[in-house]
């Protein structure tokens, strides 16, 4: 009898280190796994919330990897696995730039900027049945056309619901940067209309140019585009400032037709050398933009802020 309370009393004090090992464990990968926003170390963030996961969802540049995190409240992120692992086939080698969630006719999108040895930078759409992947190629090449560096290409809906997608077409190539508009056969496989361009970087009065090797320009970055409540249509757009500062720029088609005319709001919305942005509501339906700050690779963190509509435009809450 002896012997039996001996090995319950190792049996259970085992039970017990096994329990705290346990916790322990479960401690230290929450603490790895979950981060500050302010301290999340992301480019080009693009923030989706699911009504039904009740989630708020951002993909990443994973390292030729697309990453994704998780949140409650915008406030604290969680590690989410990976999104997208692209097989060895895959066209897109390089890059891995601005992955965009959407959900769009039941499924859910990624709109991501890729490259490859002699392939030019393009946007793909990848698709899944679920929030968070794993996503798959609607077809094996990019959705911009093939024979122009593009970068940054967004979703947008119309009130008849035809898709269409907003584009740049990079400064490296034709100097002045520019942002064009497709529209899209209705399953995103390809475009269904010719390329049309909308306007350039220099047509902003705050636009200077950078140098990078023997290229100097204008850039054009990230074109999202946010209907407002009286039908205009308002882009979000990035660039430099004439004194080297990255930021955010305004352009409103008033006429609410994505091939405008597009005019430029003459100031830039921000002056805190961050930018690629975009508009989503909260929860509570409140208006908040996202975009990355400062520019310095490395130093970039998640930026969230609140924001109103007046006059047309996005003003920040500060």
């Amino acid at each position: 009898m002896m012997r039996i309370s001996k090995l319950l009393c190792k049996s259970f004090a085992l039970l017990s280190l096994l329990f705290i090992a346990c916790s322990n464990t479960d401690d230290i990968q929450q603490k790895v796994t979950e981060v500050e926003a302010s301290q999340l170390k992301v480019r080009d963030p693009f923030i989706f919330y699911d009504v039904d996961t009740d989630y708020y969802y951002l993909c990443v540049n994973g390292t030729l990897k697309v990453k994704s995190y998780k949140s409650k409240d915008l406030l604290t992120w969680q590690e989410n696995g990976y999104s997208f692992l692209p097989s060895a086939g895959f066209w897109g080698k390089e890059d891995f730039w601005a992955p965009d969630l959407y959900k769009y006719k039941d499924k859910f999108y990624l709109f991501i900027t890729l490259s490859a040895p002699n392939i030019k930078r393009g946007t793909s759409v990848l698709a899944s049945d679920r929030v968070m992947g794993t996503f798959q190629p609607l077809v094996n090449k990019a959705v911009t056309p093939q024979e122009w560096t593009c970068l940054d290409g967004s979703l947008y809906v119309d009130q008849e619901g035809t898709p269409w997608l907003f584009y740049c077409r990079e400064w490296v190539e034709v100097g002045d940067g520019e942002i064009y508009v497709q529209q899209l056969k209705d399953d995103l496989t390809v475009t269904d209309s010719e390329p049309y361009l909308l306007f350039k970087a220099s047509e902003a009065p705050w636009v200077g140019p950078v140098t990078l090797g023997e290229n100097t320009g204008n850039v054009t970055d990230a074109p999202t585009v946010y209907r407002l409540e009286n039908g205009a249509l308002l882009m979000l757009w990035s660039s430099f400032t004439k004194d080297g500062k990255y930021c955010i720029g305004q352009a409103l088609s008033e006429s609410g037709n994505v091939r405008g005319p597009w005019v430029q709001i003459p100031e830039p919305l921000n002056d805190d050398d961050g930018g690629h942005a975009m508009l989503f509501k909260d929860k509570a339906g409140n208006l908040k933009i996202s975009y990355h700050s400062p520019n310095t690779t490395g130093l970039e963190r998640l930026t969230i802020k609140d924001v109103v509509i007046e006059n047309n435009k996005v003003r920040i809450i500060e």
